[in-house]
């Protein structure tokens, strides 16, 4: 055991081995007294909290952005919005578009009522 090393550091090196043990179906107080055996004191929640951590930790850093390509030509070729559409008509203040047009209740018919 590397006495400087964290509680935290040797479960993010020792990551994937607990998650192979987890998926296994070995139980976390059997990590929580193993980890006492090596001498890093901790509860079993410090325990879940340590391993939720690493989980995330180890889950931000296989995300990366899309490769940079290298050349010019492996760029796809994107052209300006403006001379891909048509022009468009300016708009006139003066036309309305219609809206709802409300007739009113006087054109039901009793026999149409429930």
């Amino acid at each position: 055991m590397n006495r400087t090393q964290s509680l935290a550091g040797y479960i993010r090196e020792h990551l994937s081995e607990l998650e192979e043990r987890l998926s296994f179906g070995v139980r976390q107080e059997v990590f929580v007294s193993e980890l006492e055996a090596r001498g890093y004191k901790t509860t079993l929640k410090g325990f879940r909290n340590f391993l939720y951590r690493a989980r995330l930790g180890a889950a931000q850093k296989q995300v990366r952005p899309p490769p940079i390509p290298e050349t010019p030509t492996d760029a796809p070729f994107v052209t300006a919005a403006s001379s891909r559409l048509p022009p468009r008509p300016p708009n006139n203040p003066l036309t309305k578009s219609k809206g709802f047009e409300f007739v009113g209740t006087s054109a039901i018919d009793e026999s149409e009522l429930i």
